[in-house]
């Protein structure tokens, strides 16, 4: 058996966030990663909203993100480390907008581990704040050193040139520039051979010095009463020319739990360590300072450490940085943030600590402050916030009340009205009684809160709170992740019934769900994803031999709010049907339009006038009146469009006619002739208004202000006279006296000063390490920004396609009399190529992956569109239909070209619409287009041109039907339920939509072929919109209003504010359980008495720090709205923890089966009392209802609850029987009576925790010891081993992998693998099937902690013989990416194969990283045998779509395929994991 694992979702937990100039030296962005996806933000200085710049997808999981600034560059680069001891700096490439690796360093060999075979510590990467260095930790032992600089550099530069980058840049002049080089920490001190926790470059040095915190020996909580403050630090002074380290201001006894450290900035300076309970400062010269954090600290250390009164929490898991030089943001792991204050005296002595408790915000994994006050909280339990701080002077210190913050969910509430999203936390707290529960609003402190902490006691008037603090919410990124314990639930919804009704019977099936829980403590929640789009339906309307339809605004209404389209236009074979919409739609039997022949297009122009265009005829009227007639009788119209004043018309013999319209006051308006374009032979036409003010024949540095892009290669030297700095670094600095004149005197500035000229993101002192030249600069060019920004002139364009494969644009003037100019022309569009440039561009890029080919393209251009995106239309994107692919480019500000030619290029957009058609339809059209081709040489062959030689028309649209006209797929739209985008119509409908920077797409594949769509906004249906499908039924629809489409997949959100466990979906009374934990603080512990267990209370002071424990209970909730039902609440005991629960089906009353749910649960008390858990099986029955109380119809009766000898760790059915485990065996159990009766055990290894059961199998994953195969014999009672796994393995999640009559077994451990597994009796190495054999290995990226099996889908693929009765596995991961593993057939997975291994070598790889490698098995032992690779990876073979067309047939001949072989076997796999 074969597979390929596809990631279908991609992750959205973020790990790490960094706040940078990566983009442009001119803009801050915020760097994001997730797992392996890299994720570059731009905030709205405006609106203060996301939007997303550029994804990247890197061949490793990103351990560390550090910006850097070298040398002579403006912008920042990043250095990203990977596991185990791989490190790269890449930095953004404005003129091909990509990442572009700088250097690659790599130390992993097996001297350097020192005999480990599996390396647990990440690295750690510290820049020097002074951009000198950079150091990071491998294995835990060894410290590598890069140098940024060369040993010239070391001295004062007085000539004009900078640092070099040479050792960093390829290909740059390489005088001796300093290579990396390792530090043996073991070997420098004693006290560094213990376990490292964490480094830190430290402030105001004159040479780099890293302060490194260590724990010279271990100790552990049960242990501290003999040995205690175990850690201690030590700084090194690094020489980077001469390599030596010396060892300076060693430290030791400090507290056992120290976690981490924090480098305070100037002026202060000093380090700050941060251990659970308590918070330490230390600085060489003066003495330390420590506080406790609660009581605990009296018996964990002795170190002094002065109590904080009244302040309770612990520092575990939080996180924390510094805002300004004295303050710290503090996120603790409840998700309560604290604000602590450094206060010193003139001598810099520190004096106190101050606590001041902001709020509460979600849990968060990353913190990091971005321009104006604004604080990123990055998240892997909840959604991501950006929240702004407010700081307030109190006048009167007694009035203290701060106001807590959101958790932002959702669109606040849950889609309805996105306006409200804006308003502030204070405004909602006074109306937090009225507002939706969805509102995940923490209550505001209370007024006799204690929320202000001094360190010195006896505080008196003068030292009280003298700040207020509160948060303000800005914007959220949602977050699915950790997707815990999926299953597939049925969408039970009215309006997918009321379109189920009207389907043809291939598409009817029942609407499944994709269930997840997400989230954990007060984030937790329950995600429900749909991979499609599923219409509203309004009402539906048969009208026969409909073929296109348009809607159109009119002059009739005034209209208060947004306009209401006027008529609906339906074109059909010989004829139009003209609409008129109102409250009801009446047809239009009279007036102006032209009902007797088929229109092609019709649309508005000017401000509410129509045209409509028919093959021969072109009208223009206002509302139904007629105006104008112009006639084409002799010269039949191809395609026409219109947008403005003008309206273009493209002929059947490729000429281009352009009108102006003319309105004079006192004249009627009219069309008028503008220009007409023979000199080519143009394929396709359209027109666009420019309002980004991207689309200039001017170079202006006004571009930034709303396009964040980079111009030019030029402007990343410091000699350019964009950000002009004089390129001596002594001429360019004013002497702001303090520490930088010491510097200057003392030599700290020679050749870093660069790197501090632009803002420095490690440091928080702006008013040392700004260059006050530049940073007046930047100033005085964002206020010169912001004033031309709101005068950006709008242009019109139009773009056109000949048949040679030139595009071309044309400005068109405001004024009639000025003919319109070329301004930008692209040669060979049909290829596809990565970037495009200008026919003139003096510095064409490198453009081919396989070197310089010279072939052209036969590929043709159906359509193309050009469409500004965004709030300020400043995204432009030009999206082209090319034979059978959706090709995505975005524009973005180039230079360097001629003057009167447009300074912009355009870069390729990966774009997941795959629309290709099945494969019948596909030969046909490509035997006509040889057909053409042989016709069109003859002709030529005759003579020269032939002005009568009609273009090629698309027969691909919908199967075996022949347009006389070119058809217009790409539907454009601005407002449908508050969202733009495009509508891609055709036999396999997509919706492009624009949510926060990205174009998403998002299948529609409900109703089959979708001919023609329009938007429509009107009374009845608000912002919907309106489509044909195949069976020429006209739909009125709407968005469906529960879900979210700012996610990767539509979204709907249930939230819950506690932990959700697990879920079960039960199908005849269409409900939901769900277990559920709240945790809670507790002061009682239970301890052995004789054969029986006591609850003791202890008292504590009330500044101690209580353990918190977890209360499970089950609830019962309905399928549509997600309401509680009342009265079905399963509480658990105390200390009872549910560890399964499953939906299974029991015999009863002989062979009848009935649906059950099964809850196992254990005693988890403490490790003297032995561990007992129950067996609960529950019915859910139907009961009379309450009066008003519809949800009172069902019923929680439990049928069973039985303690167990032992936890009972997972359950299932088998034939009808109960199977558990239960402690160290596997027992299966008969229901009779409403009780359980045993039938047969087996003894199993450590801790079984997933069951799967199919026929009379049981496949069981433990902890510890991998897969095990049982079998059930009904007949002789006996359950018995069949197979399992030799190796060791911590399995997470396990399955059946089923592909026709074959079966597998599917694992996936904690190390982020997946294993296939296959009983094989007849192979040796099974011992007679005794083992199981390994099939495929794969390393994933992502943890699985749960696995769904479905049925692939069949309905709409090219060849379904290939993966009919195959069942694709889903597996949720706790980053919240999905992953789908698919059978294959050999034949598909050779030939995939052999693509993959192209593939591979073909890119340029991010960060330098092998796809091969990353997808190696990780383990964390030695495996002695080969890697089995029998699994594709789905990732690196979709990037074949980002090929141009040269290349894929280059690959093609290359590898001996039929063109478009793996086109086609690729969209019947992405079409075959389309389940939702």
């Amino acid at each position: 058996m074969f597979s390929i694992y596809k990631t279908i979702h991609p992750p959205t937990s973020i790990e790490h966030a960094v706040w940078a100039h990566f983009i442009s030296p001119l803009e801050n962005n915020l760097i994001l990663s997730s797992a392996n996806h890299l994720y570059v933000y731009r905030i709205d200085n405006q609106t203060t909203k996301f939007e997303c710049l550029h994804t990247f997808i890197l061949w490793g999981n990103i351990c560390t993100i550090t910006p850097c600034r070298l040398g002579p560059l403006v912008k920042d680069a990043l250095f990203l480390s990977f596991m185990d001891a791989k490190l790269s700096l890449i930095e953004f490439d404005s003129t091909i907008q990509d990442l572009k690796t700088l250097s690659m360093h790599y130390f992993e060999d097996e001297l350097a581990k020192e005999g480990q075979w599996f390396n647990f510590s990440q690295p750690i990467v510290r820049v020097d704040p002074d951009m000198r260095c950079a150091c990071m930790l491998i294995y835990n032992s060894k410290l590598v050193v890069i140098p940024f600089f060369s040993q010239l550099d070391r001295e004062i530069s007085t000539n004009d040139t900078f640092p070099s980058i040479a050792g960093l840049t390829p290909g740059g002049s390489r005088n001796p520039s300093l290579s990396s080089y390792i530090i043996h920490l073991k070997k420098l001190d004693t006290s560094l051979t213990g376990r490292i926790i964490d480094l830190q470059f430290l402030h105001s040095y004159y040479e780099p010095t890293l302060f490194i915190l260590c724990e010279s020996s271990r100790t552990w909580v049960g242990r501290v009463a003999v040995k205690k403050d175990t850690c201690c630090s030590v700084a090194l002074s690094i020489n980077v020319a001469q390599k030596s380290n010396p060892v300076i201001w060693p430290v030791d006894k400090l507290p056992y739990d120290c976690l981490s450290c924090l480098s305070v900035p100037k002026p202060i300076g000093g380090i700050l360590v941060l251990a659970t309970n308590s918070i330490i400062y230390l600085n060489q010269s003066i003495p330390a300072y420590g506080v406790a954090l609660n009581t605990l600290t009296r018996d964990s250390t002795k170190y002094p450490l002065r109590p904080l009164y009244d302040l309770k929490i612990a520092l575990d898991l939080a996180e924390a940085i510094f805002i300004t030089n004295d303050k710290v943001l503090i996120s603790i792991r409840t998700g309560d943030v604290y604000l602590l204050t450094l206060h010193t005296d003139t001598m810099r002595t520190m004096k106190e600590f101050t606590f001041d408790r902001i709020g509460s915000t979600v849990l968060c994994s990353c913190l990091c402050k971005c321009d104006d006050d604004l604080i990123f909280f990055g998240s892997r339990l909840g959604n991501s916030l950006l929240l702004r701080l407010n700081e307030k002077a109190i006048i009167d210190p007694t009035s203290i009340d701060t106001i807590e913050t959101m958790n932002g969910d959702e669109n606040i509430n849950n889609g309805n009205d996105l306006a409200e999203s804006t308003e502030t936390i204070n405004e909602l707290s006074t109306k937090l009684d009225s507002i939706d529960s969805d509102l995940d609003i923490i209550i505001p402190n209370d007024k006799n809160d204690t929320i202000f902490f001094s360190s010195e006691f006896g505080t008196n008037e003068s030292k009280k709170q003298s700040h207020t603090y509160s948060f303000d919410y800005c914007d959220n990124l949602l977050n699915i992740a950790p997707c815990g314990y999926a299953i597939i639930g049925e969408g039970d919804s009215e309006e997918t019934r009321l379109v189920q009704r009207h389907l043809l019977p291939q598409y009817q099936t029942t609407q499944l769900d994709f269930v997840s829980t997400s989230g954990t403590s007060k984030s937790g929640s329950v995600s429900i994803l749909q991979q499609t789009i599923k219409p509203e339906l309004v009402t539906t309307q048969p009208l026969p031999g409909s073929i296109d339809m348009w809607t159109v605004y009119s002059s009739a209404k005034e209209y208060e709010q947004k306009p209401e389209h006027s008529f609906i236009l339906i074109s059909q074979e010989t004829s139009t049907l003209i609409f008129q919409t109102g409250t009801d739609i009446i047809e239009l039997e009279q007036g102006g339009f032209i009902t007797n022949e088929q229109t092609i297009y019709c649309g508005n122009i000017g401000e509410q006038l129509i045209v409509q265009v028919t093959r021969l005829h072109l009208v223009l009227l206002r509302d139904s009146t007629q105006i104008q007639m112009i006639s084409y009788e002799n010269n039949p119209i191809r395609f026409a469009t219109s947008l403005d004043r003008y309206l273009a018309i493209l002929t059947t013999h490729g000429v281009i006619y352009i009108y102006i319209l003319l309105q004079d006051d006192n004249e009627q308006p009219k069309l008028l002739e503008y220009h007409k374009l023979n000199d080519r032979k143009y394929t396709c036409i359209n027109l666009y208004t420019d309002q980004s003010g991207l689309f200039t024949t001017t170079i202006n540095s006004n571009v930034y202000s709303h396009t964040t892009k980079m111009n030019s290669p030029k402007q990343e030297t410091f000699q350019s006279t964009k950000v002009s700095v004089t390129t001596n670094p002594l001429d360019s600095t004013e002497f702001s006296g303090g520490d930088d004149e010491d510097e200057w005197l003392y030599g700290g500035k020679t050749a870093e000063m660069p790197s501090t000229s632009a803002i420095n993101t490690e440091s928080m002192d702006s008013s040392n390490n700004l260059e006050p030249t530049i940073n007046s600069l930047l100033t005085e060019k964002n206020e010169v920004n912001n004033e031309t920004a709101k005068m950006i002139p709008i242009t019109r364009w139009l773009i056109a396609m000949s048949k040679d494969g030139m595009l071309s644009m044309h400005e068109l003037m405001s004024d009639e009399t000025l003919l319109p100019n070329v301004r930008f022309e692209i040669a060979r569009f049909n290829s596809a190529l990565k970037i495009l440039v200008d026919t003139q561009d003096t510095s064409p890029s490198m453009t081919n992956y396989l070197g310089k080919i010279e072939t052209s393209c036969s590929a043709y251009v159906y359509e193309l569109l050009m469409i500004g995106l965004g709030s300020k239309k400043d995204r432009v994107y030009l999206i082209a239909r090319i034979d059978e692919d959706l090709i995505l480019y975005e524009a973005f500000p180039y230079q360097y070209l001629p003057e009167d030619r447009l300074k912009l290029r355009f870069h390729r957009v990966t774009c997941n619409a795959l629309v290709r058609t099945k494969k019948s339809s596909a030969k046909r059209n490509a035997a006509k287009r040889q057909k053409d081709a042989v016709q069109s040489q003859q002709n030529q062959g005759k003579q020269n041109v032939n002005p009568q030689e009609l273009l090629p028309v698309q027969t691909d649209l919908i199967d075996d039907e022949m347009n006389e006209y070119q058809r217009m797929l790409l539907r454009p739209f601005n407002d449908v339920a508050n969202h733009s985008g495009i509508f891609v119509c055709g036999t396999h409908p997509y919706w492009l939509i624009w949510s926060k920077g990205n174009l998403r797409a998002f299948p529609m594949n409900i109703d089959g072929p979708i001919k023609t769509f329009a938007a429509f906004n009107n009374d009845n249906c608000r912002n919907g919109y309106l489509y044909f499908n195949q069976r020429d039924d006209l739909r009125i629809s709407m968005m469906p209003s529960k879900r979210i489409l700012d996610t990767p997949w539509p979204l709907q959100r249930i939230p819950f504010k506690h932990t959700v466990h697990f879920l079960c979906y039960h199908v005849e009374s269409k409900l939901y359980a769900a277990t559920i934990s709240t945790s809670e603080f507790t002061n009682t512990l239970v301890q052995p008495s004789g054969e029986d267990r006591e609850s003791i209370i202890y008292q504590k002071e009330s500044n101690f720090l209580l353990p918190s424990r977890e209360q499970f209970y089950v609830q019962l909730y309905s399928a549509i709205k997600w309401e509680s039902i009342p009265n079905a609440r399963l509480t658990m005991n105390e200390w009872e923890h549910v560890t399964c629960m499953k939906t299974i089906a029991l015999r009863f009353q002989g062979n009848l089966m009935k649906t059950y749910i099964a809850v196992g649960t254990a005693n988890c008390f403490n490790e003297d009392v032995v561990s007992r858990g129950r067996m609960i099986l529950f019915d859910i029955i139907e009961v009379v209802p309450e009066i008003d109380q519809p949800l009172t119809k069902h019923k929680l009766k439990i049928v069973h609850d039985r303690e167990e000898k032992g936890p009972v760790t997972a359950v299932d059915s088998i034939l009808g029987y109960l199977v558990a485990a239960v402690g160290q065996k596997v027992y299966i159990w008969q229901y009779q009576n409403n009780s359980l009766k045993g039938i047969a055990f087996v003894d199993i290894q450590i801790y079984c925790h997933r069951m799967v059961t199919i026929k009379n199998y049981i496949l069981i994953g433990d902890v510890h010891k991998s897969i095990a195969l049982l079998r059930y014999q009904e007949d002789m009672r006996v359950l018995s081993y069949v197979s399992r796994d030799s190796r060791q393995l911590d399995v997470f999640a396990t399955d059946f992998f089923i592909d026709q009559t074959h079966v597998q077994f599917v694992a996936t451990d904690s190390d982020r693998n997946m294993y296939i597994y296959a009983h094989a009796p007849t192979q040796k190495e099974t011992q007679g099937g005794q083992w199981l054999l390994r099939k495929s290995d794969f390393h994933i990226g992502y943890s699985v902690a749960s696995m769904t099996r479905m049925l692939v889908n069949t309905n709409s693929l090219t060849t379904k013989q290939n993966f009919e009765n195959k069942q694709a596995l889903l597996m949720p991961t706790l980053d919240g990416a999905i992953g789908c593993l698919i059978p294959l057939n050999e034949k598909i997975f050779r030939r995939l194969a052999m693509l993959q291994n192209s593939l591979t070598t073909m890119f340029p790889q991010y960060g330098g990283l092998n796809p091969k490698s990353f997808r190696t098995c990780k383990s964390r032992r030695k495996q002695l045998d080969n890697p089995q690779k029998n699994t594709l990876d789905g990732d690196l073979l979709w990037r074949y779509f980002d090929l141009s067309f040269i290349e894929r047939n280059e690959l093609l001949s290359r590898l001996g395929m039929q063109s478009d072989q793996f086109h086609e076997d690729l969209t019947d796999i992405a079409r075959a994991a389309t389940l939702f």
